[in-house]
This record gives structure tokens, sequence and C-alpha cells, in this order.
């Protein structure tokens, strides 16, 4: 029976382009099409998805801007190179850290974001943070050790912790490297091995280190701890490797 694509029959208001978008989007990101490869046609993939064709648009509309795909008359919708995809976009993030979808390759060249920026970063909050960020630095390091017990929470902490160095380094543009920073921990504990009770302990360790490196204002230090972090997070990925 052939599927009914009318918007009022079925029920995703406002939601069918966001569906279309997220859908396609992890389709894209996990390979199933390829670079180079054209979509189908409007019609069958409307079908495909079960949505109106003025929702498929808006979603081909978002996914462009994205730089995931591009379209043209005579050559249909395809799938861009990856070099042209918006890889700090907060969804193409997100659809690169899906469990189904990580690589270690995908976090390896994260951390090696995260390596280029963090400890610069960190070093410009131990020179800028004011007293409320580093209270709110401390207290997030606190909130780790509380729940150090309690991967979730902890990872929330953590993820909230490093976001607030970003911040208070006061330049709006490295703060927005918060998001990539969110997604690779995410992702870690999926990729990553799990944590030792000793391996935990060391990391709360490193971080408290560098939670007063910043409130003292020391910034080399700060850079310097930053960095052993980053390490240690690379090493623990990648040591099934070698």
């Amino acid at each position: 029976m052939k599927t009914n694509t009318n918007n009022s029959a079925k029920p995703i208001p406002r939601g069918q382009a966001k569906h279309v978008v997220d859908t396609l989007g992890k389709k894209i990101s996990a390979g199933q099409y390829k670079e180079g490869e054209t979509l189908p046609i409007e019609a069958d993939l409307s079908e495909m998805l079960g949505v109106g064709r003025n929702a498929l648009r808006e979603a081909v509309k978002i996914l462009s801007a994205k730089g995931l795909i591009t379209t043209t008359p005579r050559s249909g919708t395809k799938v861009s190179s990856r070099i042209h995809w918006n890889m700090l976009d907060e969804q193409v993030l997100s659809w690169h850290a899906d469990p189904d979808i990580a690589t270690e390759r995908f976090m390896i060249d994260l951390i090696e974001v995260r390596r280029i920026i963090e400890p610069k970063a960190a070093q410009l909050a131990a020179q800028r943070a004011t007293r409320d960020e580093v209270a709110d630095i401390m207290n997030a390091f606190e909130q780790m050790k509380v729940h150090k017990n309690d991967l979730d929470k902890r990872l929330e902490a953590d993820i909230q912790f490093h976001s607030l160095i970003m911040m208070a380094s006061h330049n709006p543009i490295l703060s927005q490297f918060k998001t990539a920073i969110a997604t690779y921990l995410k992702a870690h504990v999926n990729l990553g091995e799990q944590q030792t009770d000793e391996e935990i302990e060391q990391d709360l360790a490193h971080h408290h280190e560098l939670a007063w490196a910043v409130a003292s204002g020391k910034a080399d230090k700060a850079y310097t701890m930053v960095a052993d972090i980053l390490s240690h997070n690379s090493s623990h990925l990648t040591k099934n490797d070698h």
C-alpha cells in the first residue's frame, strides 16, 4: 500500500522537516549515502521518509546550509565532499558522536582540535576569570568529585567544568568550541574503555590541579594541566591500537 505523504495525514506537525534533517543527516554521517552520491528523487525520498514534499524541501535547505548536500537543477541532490561539511555545527557533531556512527578516527580528529584550542583557553582563563567564574569552575569540579561513581552525573559536571573554563577565557570565539568539547566527552564514554577506580581518581586529581591553576592565576600551569589531561584522554582511547 502506498504511503500517504499528505502533511495533514501524517501528524509530525512542524517536526517533519526536523525529522528529515535528523534522518538524512545521520545516514550521510554514517556513510550510508556516500560523498558524491545522488540522493533519490524528491518523490521517492518523500515517500521513503513518510513526509510531505514541503517538509523535505525545507530539510534539504537546512542540510545544504550545513554543507552536507548540494542541489542543482541538472544533477539533483548530491552528498557533498566531507571537507565542505560544517563540522562545528552542533547537529553535525552530534550525528558523528552517535554511538552507532562514531569512529576512533573522528575522536582523534576532535581531540587534535581540543589540543590546539583548550590549553590556550585555560591559560587565558587563569589570567581573566572573575571571582564568580572561578567559583563556578570549582563548584563544577566538586560535582565531578561528588558524583565520581555516577558516570552520567560525573560526565555532566565534566562538560560543565571544561565549558566554564572556555567561557572564562573571555574570548567569545573560543567559547563556541564548548560544543565540540561536550561532543568529545559524550562520545568518549561510548568509545573509550571504562575507567578503573584508580584512573577516575587520577583524572579527578588532574582536574583539581587545573581548577586551582585557574583560580590562582597560574596561566602556564593551567596550560600544562589541560595538555596533560588531553594527552591522557587520547592514550586512553587508542591504547588498544598498540
